[in-house]
């Protein structure tokens, strides 16, 4: 009769040797046992077969000859299977284990499959945040199919489960399907971790007997690449629990990666085979572009050998300081990269939920609510596409900038597919395992075996300006090998090629990451701003292969004297326009507020009665909102006693509750006639948005359909949730209506405001000199005629009523994210946060 391996076999082990075609195999022979018969089968025929006699109870072991070897990985997951025949208790039993020819090892910085390297590009399931229950109600084994047959589709050759096992029937489909798995047995305490954070630094991490069953269980699976304690574990090197956690590992299955924690980890532990450590909460692009090629944030962790850190400490006041450098000595993974949230498709969600016969969440109805109350209807449709868009860039930003790293072996991208616990959507598919709208062969263009990477720390560019761009490739497929010939375009919005190149015989025999070549090109003249593509190909011989990928970048006249100005006061702080236009010529101002008596267009920073008096006789005002008092979190500021409500925002993505940027949707007018874009914001916005005041409209006095309308995030901040016993619902906080440029016609006075940054100016920043430039041309033109309406009288009370109100203050999460000044959040950081928030 057939049997269950673990009843009579507990200890079976495989072990494949790829460089002799054979395999080893031992177990403990079954009390009364005395012979064994085996057979190795492949698709239906017989491989290989054998007998031998063993002693009851006793270790026994053979090595079998595999021929033809062909070896599983993640291309070509080949099967064979052993099946064992036993007597045991006087009677037949048959065991059947199934398995692969297959061989894993870490050496330096690089992990190697069949002593290939291998880039890890993992997602995340297993904890109810990063993952789904069986909504459709599948068979297991079709649910855990459906969801790798996706992953593969979409690039990924890993799935991390964080605090998790999964069971049986996931393996066999990894197996089958060939996706690698990494498992954690610890189980996740505590919806906040407050629970998890008090267990760290106890000796007893996990229970031995259940690490042990867990590895005698998994070990023959082909598919099953790390064993992982758990997820943040504090300190571990610390622990002597985990060195014995580790030789266990070792001594049971040394053909598998064993690592302790997923992140949190110190720099020096020794027993580990590889590394996952957090690469920062910061946005890889401008000033954090390089993220994935330092390890300054590892710092944090320090050193389970007591070597310092920083000296002296950062806590000790001092001129001068110290920092140790800290270089891999194992190959590294990038921990729960991506996590950016975009909104969900509530029909569709709808619609399922109802097909499936499967409890519909409480929030679908939730956000119908909010979106309503916000009178939003109209444009949600618009808002999910920008935030779709807005996820894709960071995506697109994030997977090109680990792959480009010299450091990382890999990352774990959080998350693939949506959750159905939490309103945000953060999955490439939806929480059915249904693609949720991202085009494959985009994602493909940077998550695929190979990919080419243009290492491009700007987007924007003054025409006449030269560009040097180094072409790396990221090469891990088996299909493509020998040479290609490289070619690059650069063409128009329209098509129009405006200049090619290319270069043959670019070697493609190693795997790994290079760099191939470098396109140099010098920009031509523009007499008009324009949007281009830059789109670089790899070809092999005959068109036996082909690698592409393309990036947008975006070329400004520069003519600054070209810019004829109304008659113009100005009133600005941190904006020199001088330095850039000469040609403007301005009156001494008279206080902060501008002038006393304001000539032509007034071009301010802040509201105030001159202002308003400015409108009400007809004149004209550009308003390039910043106030202090947005930064007050960073900078304490006086309040403004004409305030218009505007939030500190930043070109980052949302993640989890971190944040209110879920990108912006733009409404056709002549204002950005000059600043060319397809509708939706992208990196020509970044010097604008990062680091300005984002405009809030509910509750002004009349309805304003912004030009550039910002998509809030649809989530409420968890941790206020529980630390100032808020409701599920918070308006205040969500859903808002964000305007980064809107226009309004006061009494005979026409007025555009916008929070856009515009202290790029000064430094002659191309995009945002063109911005500048293009609302100047449209407020000086006579189609500059805002249809939304107010009298200056409203206008003036809704500012001074705004002025005297409690200020709506961001939440403890998103706080973190405005600052931008670290990369994980301290104990500090969170004291500091909610002290802000309960001030006044």
């Amino acid at each position: 009769m057939s049997t269950g391996r673990s009843e009579v076999l507990p200890d079976l082990f495989i072990v494949p040797d790829i460089e002799d075609s054979a395999v080893d195999v031992s177990f403990t022979a079954p009390a009364s046992c005395r012979a064994a018969g085996w057979r190795i089968t492949a698709e239906g025929a017989q491989v290989a077969s054998g007998r031998l006699n063993v002693k009851p109870g006793r270790h026994a072991s053979f090595r079998a000859g595999v021929s033809p070897c062909r070896l599983w990985n993640i291309h070509t997951p080949y099967l064979y299977e052993l099946t064992m025949s036993l007597e045991v208790g006087g009677k037949a039993v048959s065991v059947a284990e199934t398995f692969g020819m297959r061989k894993i090892h870490a050496d330096g910085n690089t992990i190697y499959v069949n002593n290939q390297p291998f880039l890890v590009r993992g997602y995340i399931r297993g904890r109810e945040a990063h993952d789904h229950p069986n909504l459709l109600n599948l068979p297991l084994e079709e649910y855990y199919a459906r969801n790798i047959r996706m992953a593969k589709a979409y690039g990924f050759n890993f799935v991390r489960f964080h605090s998790q096992v999964p069971p049986e029937e996931c393996f066999s489909q990894a197996d089958r399907l060939g996706i690698f798995v990494h498992v954690e047995l610890r189980r996740y305490f505590g919806i906040y971790q407050k629970e998890r954070a008090g267990l760290d630094d106890k000796a007893q991490l996990v229970d031995l007997d259940e690490w042990r069953e867990m590895i005698l269980r998994l070990r023959n699976h082909p598919s099953l690449m790390v064993y992982c304690i758990g997820n943040e574990i504090r300190h571990p090197g610390t622990n002597p629990h985990v060195e014995e956690i580790a030789a266990i590992t070792k001594r049971l299955d040394p053909t598998r990666l064993f690592i302790d924690t997923c992140a949190h980890g110190e720099f020096d532990r020794t027993y580990v085979n590889i590394d996952v450590q957090h690469m920062t909460y910061f946005y890889p692009f401008a000033k954090d572009y390089d993220m994935f090629e330092n390890t300054r944030n590892w710092l944090i962790y320090g050193s389970c050998k007591g070597s310092p850190m920083v000296e002296p400490p950062v806590n000790v006041e001092s001129p001068a300081r110290v920092t140790r450098s800290l270089a891999p000595a194992r190959p590294v993974i990038a921990h729960e990269l991506c996590h950016y949230v975009a909104l969900r498709d509530l029909d569709s969600l709808d619609r399922k939920f109802a097909g499936s016969g499967a409890a519909k969440p409480w929030w679908i109805d939730e956000l119908r609510r909010l979106v309503k109350l916000k009178g939003l209807e109209g444009d949600y449709d618009r808002m999910r596409e920008a935030s779709k868009r807005f996820q894709m860039i960071g995506w697109k930003l994030g997977i090109e900038g680990a792959r480009r790293s010299r450091i990382l072996a890999g990352f774990h991208f959080l998350q693939l597919s949506d959750t159905e616990r939490y309103e945000n959507s953060n999955g490439v598919i939806d929480c059915f395992d249904d693609p949720a709208g991202v085009d494959q062969d985009e994602f493909g263009k940077f998550n695929s075996d190979t990919v080419l990477l243009a290492d491009m720390p700007r987007r924007t560019f003054f025409e006449g300006e030269k560009a040097s761009i180094p072409i790396i490739v990221s090469h891990f497929s088996p299909d493509i090998e020998g040479k290609g010939d490289f070619s690059f375009e650069l063409t128009s919005q329209d098509g129009a090629v405006a200049m090619r190149g290319g270069l043959s015989d670019i070697d493609l025999t190693g795997r790994g990451r290079r760099e191939i070549c470098r396109v140099n090109v010098d920009l031509p003249a523009c007499a008009r701003p324009c949007a281009l593509k830059l789109s670089v190909r790899l070809d092999g011989l005959g068109g036996s292969w082909q690698v592409a990928n393309d990036w947008g970048i975006w070329l400004y006249p520069d003519r600054p004297g070209d810019l004829r100005f109304p008659p113009c006061t100005v009133a600005l702080e941190e904006v020199n326009l001088n330095l850039r236009y000469p040609q403007l010529r301005l009156p001494a101002p008279r206080g902060s507020g501008g002038p006393s008596k304001p000539a032509g267009l007034l071009i301010v920073n802040r509201f105030s009665e001159e202002l308003i008096a400015h409108l009400s006789a007809g004149g004209d005002a550009l308003v390039l909102y910043r106030v202090g008092e947005t930064r007050d979190r960073r900078s304490p500021a006086p309040k403004e006693k004409y305030y218009l409500p505007a939030t500190w925002d930043k070109f980052k993505g949302v993640i989890w509750d971190r944040g209110t940027n879920l990108g912006a949707f733009i409404r056709p007018s002549e204002a950005l006639a000059g600043f060319p874009n397809d509708g939706l914001i992208d990196l020509q916005f970044h010097a604008l948005i990062d680091d300005c005041d984002k405009i809030c409209l509910d509750g002004f006095p009349c309805p304003v359909e912004p030009i550039i309308q910002g998509v809030d995030k649809a989530s409420r901040d968890r941790f206020d949730v529980f630390t100032f016993k808020l409701s599920e619902l918070q308006p205040d906080w969500t859903m808002r209506r964000f305007a980064y440029l809107f226009e309004l016609r006061v009494g005979k006075g026409r007025l555009l405001v916008t929070g856009m940054n515009f202290t790029g100016i000064s430094a002659g920043d191309p995009a945002v000199c063109a911005m500048f430039e293009s609302l100047i041309r449209y407020v000086a033109s006579p189609e500059f005629s805002p249809a939304a309406q107010l009298s200056p009288g409203a206008l003036r009370d809704y500012l001074l009523a705004r002025g005297a109100a409690p200020r709506v203050k961001e939440r403890m999460m998103t706080q973190y994210w405005q600052l931008n000044d670290a990369p994980l959040e301290s104990a500090q950081y969170w004291l500091d946060a909610e002290a802000h928030i309960r001030k006044g």
